[in-house]
C-alpha cells in the first residue's frame, strides 16, 4: 500500500481541489512529480504554496534526473515550451533539497526566483522576541487577552478580521470564504482556526495548516484595525508557538516575505521580531 505524501500540498485531495484544472502526472519509483497544465507551461505546481518532486526517503540525483528526462521528452511532444518548478522551503527537507536542486541544475534548468520563508525553530521553551514583542505580550496580558483554538462557527467572522487587515496592507486575498470552508472540510485535521478574544470579542484570528507531522504553517493571519494598538497578532502568534510546541511540532512557519525574489522589508522586519530565520525557497524554469 502506497505512504501518505510527506506534505499535505502533495496530496491527491488538495492537487486535485480544483475538478477544471489540467494536472499531469509523471512518475518513476522512487519518485513523482505533478504538474499544472496551463497553455504551453507546465507548472509544479499552481494555486499551491509549492509542488516539486515528492519522493522516498533513499533518492539520488539520477533518480530525478531520469524521470525529468520523461518530463521533457513528453513536454516537446505535446508542444510544452515552458516548465517551471516551485520548490519546498529548504528547511521542510534540507537533504532533499541539496539532491532536488542538483538535479534540476543538472538537467539545464535555472534558479529564476529565491523566495524567502521565514520560520520559528521550537526548540526553545518561549518564542525569542524582541524587547518591544515582550511588552506588547505583557500588556495583553494585563489587558486579559485570551487565546483559543477556534470552531468553524468562527470561520466566518475570522475571514473578515483576514480580508480587512489584507486590504488594509495592501495584499490579495487569494481565497474566497466559500473556497476556504471547502479545504477544512476536505482536511478537518490538517486546517486549525485560532483566535484572540478581548473578553468575548474576536479581534485576531488565524487559519493555520499542519504541512505534515512536523511542520505548522500560519497561512492567514488578521486582527481587528481597531486594536492593532495594542497588537494583539503577537498574542495570537505566540498562542500558535505554544499550540505548536505542545503538540510536538518542530517548525512554526510564518510564510514568505518576498514576491518572485523581491523583499517585502516591512514584513520581513516584522516577523524578525518573532525571532524567525530564513529559509530560501526556490522557482526553477527551463526553457524548450
Amino acid at each position: 500500500m502506497e505512504s501518505s505524501p510527506t506534505f499535505i500540498f502533495h496530496h491527491p485531495k488538495f492537487i486535485f481541489r480544483n475538478p477544471e484544472d489540467s494536472i499531469v502526472l509523471f512518475e518513476n519509483h522512487p519518485v513523482k512529480i505533478y504538474f499544472s497544465r496551463i497553455g504551453n507551461s507546465l507548472i509544479s505546481l499552481d494555486k499551491s504554496p509549492f509542488g516539486s518532486f515528492i519522493v522516498d526517503q533513499h533518492i539520488v540525483p539520477n533518480d530525478l534526473s531520469s524521470l525529468l528526462g520523461k518530463v521533457m521528452v513528453w513536454s516537446k511532444s505535446e508542444g510544452i515550451t515552458n516548465l517551471m518548478i516551485r520548490a519546498f522551503p529548504e528547511v521542510y527537507q534540507p537533504v532533499h533539497s541539496g539532491i532536488i536542486k542538483t538535479a534540476l541544475l543538472g538537467s539545464g534548468f535555472i534558479e529564476t526566483y529565491s523566495d524567502i520563508t521565514q520560520v520559528v525553530p521550537l526548540s526553545d521553551e518561549s518564542m525569542n522576541l524582541n524587547t518591544h514583542k515582550k511588552r506588547r505580550l505583557r500588556k495583553a496580558e494585563a489587558l486579559g487577552f485570551s487565546f483559543r483554538e477556534l470552531t468553524l462557527d468562527f470561520l466566518e467572522e475570522s475571514y473578515s478580521l483576514i480580508v480587512e487587515s489584507r486590504i488594509n496592507k495592501r495584499y490579495p486575498v487569494t481565497m474566497s470564504l466559500q473556497e476556504l470552508k471547502n479545504m477544512f472540510a476536505l482536511f478537518p485535521t490538517a486546517y486549525i482556526l485560532f483566535g484572540v478574544f478581548d473578553k468575548n470579542k474576536l479581534i485576531s484570528a488565524s487559519v493555520s495548516i499542519k504541512v505534515s507531522e512536523e511542520i505548522l504553517y500560519c497561512f492567514y493571519i488578521g486582527d481587528d484595525l481597531t486594536y492593532r494598538t495594542y497588537s494583539p497578532v503577537t498574542f495570537l502568534i505566540n498562542g500558535i508557538y505554544h499550540y505548536a510546541k505542545g503538540n510536538h511540532f518542530k517548525i512554526l512557519d510564518l510564510g514568505l516575505s518576498t514576491d518572485k525574489g523581491i523583499l517585502n522589508r516591512g514584513l520581513y522586519a516584522f516577523k524578525k521580531t518573532f525571532g524567525t530565520i530564513d529559509s530560501v525557497k526556490l522557482t526553477f524554469t527551463k526553457q524548450l
